[in-house]
């Protein structure tokens, strides 16, 4: 029998719900079609990640995620109250990946699946020449303007700069979730293969017509890209009786609270579970998002899925997933424009609702993940092995 192959992914996440947000909501899927689809090769899983259960960190153990069971390694501890970090947790885990080098051990044959760039230095370290794939949640051109830690020290945000598009040049291939990223990335690499994020589908479920109090839904990080402000200042003032519930956590908490001004239509509800998420987006009646920076962003992909309209700005990749006009709407960030953007869904709320659902077909994560670990398999030759799938 030939040599098994194991895979290993790198990511500063649980593999089960930590952070909230749509990077461990991809890789869950991810594991969910393996689990599906090749579940003799969950054995030959590792997943090195990070805990916010200290217990967990430095020893292998197994843990029951997306229908599988894998093998995880947390390397460092997280900070569970995201609005209360203080140390890079980016730099806290390749610190980590190297402490517990020794476990991870990097095979010469192994394939490396990296979703934080910064992994790719250790690995390389603990495994010089590693076959290291990568899949990239957003470009990598100009991120250190998006990394706080750095925004002190101009040289380190250079050096850092450059380390980012090593890692897209030295890579065996690299994963891209939007066109754009893929022109950015296409002078460093051969190997950009355009994959979009994935979801589970759901059936159609037809929503009721929104009455008032409209129930106005935010999910995501609380960080000065995801540019909060403006949507607490259209639901505080919207001549329309509504609330919006912010889900999730991070360093900008405390200024937004103090924006809301403690007004009862702005509900903090800090970090859920992708459980709790799901139930809220049943019974919200629209997603507002207003990021200055975005790849294809998971959490819409999850409302569109339920039936929910979108109203957002045009970063990123999102027009990708979007039709605006059609089952969300674009704004330019304003005030006055998520206003009115949120006034024109209601006035169609039923079509762009049923639009959305059936725009989620397209990114159902069988069809994706086939995709991305046909290339994975390249170097993986799972499926050589035997009967895979039994």
């Amino acid at each position: 029998m030939d040599k098994v192959n194991r895979l290993i992914l790198y990511d500063t996440c649980n593999f089960r719900d930590y952070p909230v947000g749509g990077q461990v909501t991809s890789i869950r899927n991810f594991l969910r079609y393996l689990a599906e689809d090749h579940p003799r090769r969950c054995g030959d899983v590792l997943l090195a990640g990070v805990s916010c259960d200290p217990a967990e960190v430095g020893r292998i153990r197994k843990i029951e995620t997306a229908g599988g069971s894998f093998s995880f390694l947390a390397v460092t501890q997280a900070e569970a109250d995201l609005g209360n970090v203080k140390k890079s947790l980016r730099l806290e885990y390749v610190k980590g990946l190297w402490k517990y080098r020794r476990l991870i051990a990097p095979g010469k044959e192994d394939v490396n699946y990296i979703h934080t760039p910064e992994a790719f230095a250790a690995v390389r370290l603990m495994r010089p020449g590693a076959v290291c794939y990568v899949f990239s949640h957003g470009t990598y051109l100009n991120m250190y303007k998006r990394v706080r830690f750095f925004k002190k020290a101009p040289l380190v945000r250079r050096l850092f700069q450059s380390f980012l598009m090593q890692v897209i040049r030295k890579s065996t291939a690299v994963f891209a979730l939007d066109s754009e990223t893929m022109e950015d990335y296409a002078p460093y690499n051969p190997r950009i293969i355009h994959v979009g994020n994935s979801i589970v589908c759901r059936p159609w479920k037809e929503r009721p017509l929104p009455k008032e109090p409209v129930r106005l839904l935010y999910a995501g990080r609380l960080s000065a890209v995801k540019n909060v402000g403006p949507l607490i200042e259209a639901a505080k003032d919207w001549e329309k009786d509504c609330t919006l519930c912010i889900l999730g956590d991070g360093e900008e908490r405390e200024a937004l609270e103090k924006k809301a001004g403690g007004s009862g239509r702005i509900r903090f509800l800090g970090a859920v579970t992708p459980e709790e998420v799901q139930r809220f987006m049943e019974e919200s009646d629209m997603l507002v998002m207003n990021s200055t920076f975005e790849g294809i962003p998971m959490i819409i992909l999850e409302a569109i899925s339920t039936g929910l309209p979108v109203v957002t700005t045009d970063v990123g990749g999102i027009k990708e997933v979007l039709t605006y006009g059609r089952d969300s709407e674009v704004t330019d960030g304003s005030i006055l424009e998520i206003r009115a953007a949120m006034s024109r869904i209601l006035s169609g709320y039923a079509g762009y609702s049923r639009a959305a659902w059936e725009k989620s077909g397209q990114f159902d994560y069988r069809k994706v993940n086939r995709k991305v670990f046909a290339v994975l398999n390249e170097s993986l030759r799972w499926e050589r092995s035997g009967d895979d799938s039994q």
